[in-house]
């Protein structure tokens, strides 16, 4: 891995941005920021503007990494709305968001002494989080189109790890950008999320435009979402869903098939 070199992007696979971003290109002109291993952000460049998917927790200068990738100006936009999704989104001035994320219970959760706390608790240095700020969102529908000169990316509605949780679709080159509501670990317990019965649909909805070729990117780890595991979380689901009905699983918050399996949803009921 080497320090990348403004003037010469496109012989750069993977590189360290700063002390705090990896950057690796996954697209022609779409990069994933890896935020200090807590979360990934996504950098969509077209001709006339660019479309930054998530900003993290808000770790280090997530502007100054991205202005290493263009001076083109950048739209930024929340999968949803929790706080390592978003900390970062203040240095773009605003960023849009579902308005099924812009209620009382995300807004808490997004406030910056959530993303602050989940830095230091990362074991950053506190000067990580300085200076972090509240951003205005701008409401964001279901099907809404961000062009960016000679490239469209289009909003898809998917309710469920939150109300208002989203994915961005690039026809073009095939790209679906999930955020968390179909991870390998998929967590369901947390204030704001929806039940398991309003999940599926969506889950459907990403499983479908995966199975027509395009390439899944998720919002942690190494980002790389197969879709045999997007239809093995499905499947899980279903069956905790279904041992609930017939009685074998009584109310409780927990992890299904277990806390320890490679594949696992964190749920509430």
């Amino acid at each position: 891995m080497r320090r990348f070199r403004a003037a010469r992007k496109e012989d750069t696979a993977m590189f360290q941005a700063d002390g705090y971003h990896t950057v690796e290109e996954i697209a022609p002109r779409t990069w994933r920021i890896d935020e200090a291993g807590m979360a990934n952000c996504y950098l969509l460049v077209g001709d006339d503007a660019a479309l930054l998917i998530d900003s993290g927790c808000g770790a280090g200068d997530l502007q100054k990494c991205v202005s290493q990738l263009t001076r083109r100006p950048v739209i930024a936009a929340a999968t949803h709305r929790h706080p390592d999704h978003v900390g970062g989104a203040w240095r773009f001035g605003s960023y849009y968001a579902s308005p099924a994320d812009i209620k009382p219970v995300y807004s808490l959760m997004c406030r910056p002494v959530f993303s602050r706390a989940m830095i230091r608790n990362f074991g950053l240095p506190r000067a990580a989080a300085a200076g972090a700020k509240r951003a205005p969102v701008l409401p964001m529908e279901d099907g809404q189109v961000f062009r960016l000169g000679g490239r469209s990316v289009s909003v898809g509605a998917v309710p469920g790890h939150t109300r208002g949780s989203v994915v961005f679709i690039d026809g073009g080159e095939k790209l679906v950008f999930t955020g968390d509501d179909i991870n390998p670990d998929l967590w369901m317990h947390l204030p704001g999320c929806t039940s398991l019965e309003t999940w599926l649909p969506g889950a459907d909805r990403i499983i479908g435009i995966m199975a027509g070729g395009f390439a899944a990117w998720n919002g942690h780890g190494d980002g790389r979402q197969p879709l045999e595991q997007a239809r093995r979380t499905r499947e899980l689901v279903s069956e905790l869903l279904e041992k609930r009905r017939t009685g074998a699983l009584a109310e409780r918050r927990g992890s299904y098939p277990s806390k320890d399996a490679g594949i696992v949803v964190r749920y509430r009921f």
